[in-house]
């Protein structure tokens, strides 16, 4: 039986995908459960147009080829989602990086959403700003932008340890409303006190999902969620010796 099941949520979760793709295909998009951490990034981007000023984005110190490449590529995808929208409202966000090989992809996003305009002289460079590459240096600079510069809001989504402390602190000194998206628990531990909207472990690779928006990936979303619940079930259920 511990050898077959495995098997047997691959194929439960393989129907259930196909059966929510087909709804989608009918117009039926498929509901999740909320993210507000993740949901409220379309409606900031446009207050952040209303105001003239832009979104800063930290997307923390992971560098690509590391074991932290899949938490940095969630956060830069999750930033490819909002860009199209923001280059169109003119008020394309700051990025601010803490590893240089973030750097050209983090700029790349930004290069190709104003080619898809059709005004890549548009594009500025400055848009993605290269820190520190010291956790605490990079920490610091960015508390620093928050600080002294003027920032409609605060994101941050990336692979951040205690340091995320100097940050969102900064954040919340000037008042400025932030989300938070964070896998681990030393930066968890220091985002939890301050006042911003948090997603916690794996709902940070939630977040393209959620910002894109697109029935495919909020199908497979919900899926992911049935089958969580699921694994729960099983584990209680050998825990208590009920199976």
């Amino acid at each position: 039986m511990t050898f077959i099941l495995p098997w047997l949520l691959m194929v439960v979760a393989l129907v259930a995908l196909l059966w929510t793709a087909f709804r989608a295909r009918r117009g039926r998009i498929p509901s999740t459960r909320p993210l507000p951490a993740f949901d409220q990034l379309p409606a900031e981007l446009g207050h952040s147009a209303e105001s003239g000023s832009p979104l800063l984005f930290t997307l923390g110190s992971g560098a690509v080829g590391s074991d932290r490449t899949l938490t940095s590529i969630v956060a830069l995808e999750t930033v490819e989602g909002l860009a199209d929208a923001a280059v169109a409202y003119g008020t394309p966000p700051v990025v601010a990086v803490g590893d240089p090989t973030l750097l050209p992809l983090a700029e790349d996003v930004f290069r190709r959403a104003w080619n898809r305009r059709g005004t890549p002289e548009r594009y500025d460079p400055t848009t993605v700003q290269f820190i520190g590459v010291q956790p605490t240096v990079y920490a610091a600079g960015v508390a620093d932008l928050l600080l002294h510069e003027r920032v409609h809001g605060h994101v941050l989504i990336g692979s951040m340890d205690e340091e995320a402390a100097l940050v969102t602190h900064a954040a919340e000194g000037r008042g400025i409303p932030q989300s938070a998206a964070a896998d681990r628990l030393p930066a968890l531990g220091a985002i939890y006190p301050v006042d911003a909207r948090l997603a916690a472990g794996e709902e940070l690779f939630a977040g393209p999902a959620r910002v894109a928006a697109l029935p495919r990936y909020l199908g497979s979303l919900r899926v992911q969620d049935a089958l969580r619940f699921l694994i729960i079930v099983l584990i209680l259920l050998k825990v208590l010796g009920l199976w």
